[in-house]
């Protein structure tokens, strides 16, 4: 990945290197940056608390045993409910990449070739995408018991302070290319909702076996299946997470008068592994809560794939 970003940032520049010509001013400067931004492909694990049982148990357990929708806990085996909620996941997806805004100011100090400087940076980027959650061997998109299953990331926001480190190369007196790299911390916000929707249809709601049941208990596994229809367990959701992050950068910079230049900066940014969690705002049509006493049931969301490109017009000022 990091060569990957490299080399075109050394191909860009190498195009304005003249070995041997003038050598930048030193001294202090200020730069102020805006431009445009791409992200990749998102690859996101998805998981939570929300699974009460404890050893084993039959399929749907786990929503039976949710005392808000069964509070007797009708065909449940006595044992097999846990009032604290174990984990589920990891569900995989993957969602499209985006496009959207970057902009950063920055103040520095050069020293013959070299630049040393402190830059803010901010990224807005809108990846829009939708997917669904699976895992090797359950799609719930196929699943007649769900109407509708659907994640999505929406904005990526990103604040970020960096301490950069640049190679200015000598060149023509207008002209002045560099290549550069970073270290520092970003906050990152990320838009996030899911939905999983049951199906209106009873006849497909499988939770509470109706088989070889007859009268009053047929009746209670049937009005049991229609409290589960349509339920919608939802959540739209602002995740955040401090993480590290670095950057290579490549440009260079046309001197306009003597303190002022224009130019353009293309930059790669990656950052450590995204990790939060939130509570749902709708479980199964009730309070994200669950147990006996009820606890907050939570997911989370968790990613290695939050990346940018960047290119931005550049205006320093040289004091």
């Amino acid at each position: 990945m990091i060569k990957c970003a490299v080399y075109p940032l050394i191909i860009a520049s190498s195009l304005f290197v003249r070995p041997g010509l003038a050598q930048p001013e030193n001294g202090w400067y200020l730069d102020l940056g805006l431009g445009a931004a791409t992200s990749g492909q998102m690859d996101v694990a998805t998981g939570g608390l929300d699974d009460w049982v404890s050893g084993e148990a039959a399929a749907h357990s786990s929503i039976r045993c949710d005392v808000t929708i069964n509070p007797t806990r009708y065909q449940t085996v006595p044992g097999t409910c846990s009032d604290v909620p174990g984990s589920w996941g990891p569900m995989n997806e993957s969602f499209d990449g985006g496009k959207g805004v970057q902009t950063g100011l920055a103040l520095g100090y050069r020293v013959g070739h070299f630049r040393i400087e402190g830059e803010y940076l901010y990224h807005s980027v809108a990846h829009d995408s939708t997917a669904v959650p699976t895992t090797a061997d359950y799609d719930p998109s196929v699943d007649p018991g769900f109407q509708a299953v659907q994640d999505a990331v929406d904005t990526v926001f990103t604040s970020n302070l960096f301490a950069n480190l640049y190679f200015d190369f000598g060149t023509a007196p207008k002209v002045t290319p560099y290549l550069g790299i970073g270290a520092g911390a970003g906050d990152i916000a990320l838009g996030y909702r899911t939905l999983w929707h049951r199906t209106n249809d009873p006849t497909h709601i499988t939770v509470f076996s109706t088989e070889e049941l007859a009268g009053e208990e047929l009746a209670q596994a049937r009005a049991l299946n229609q409290r589960v229809a349509g339920t919608i367990t939802t959540d739209q959701a602002r995740l955040s997470d401090t993480l590290l992050a670095y950057q290579l950068i490549g440009g260079f910079d046309y001197r306009l008068s003597d303190p002022i230049s224009i130019g353009l900066k293309l930059r790669w940014v990656g950052y450590d592994d995204f990790e939060d969690e939130s509570e749902y705002d709708y479980l199964r049509d009730h309070a994200s809560v669950a147990g006996n006493p009820p606890v907050p049931v939570t997911y989370y969301v968790k990613t290695s794939e939050i990346r940018f490109w960047g290119v931005s017009v550049i205006v320093k000022y040289r004091f």
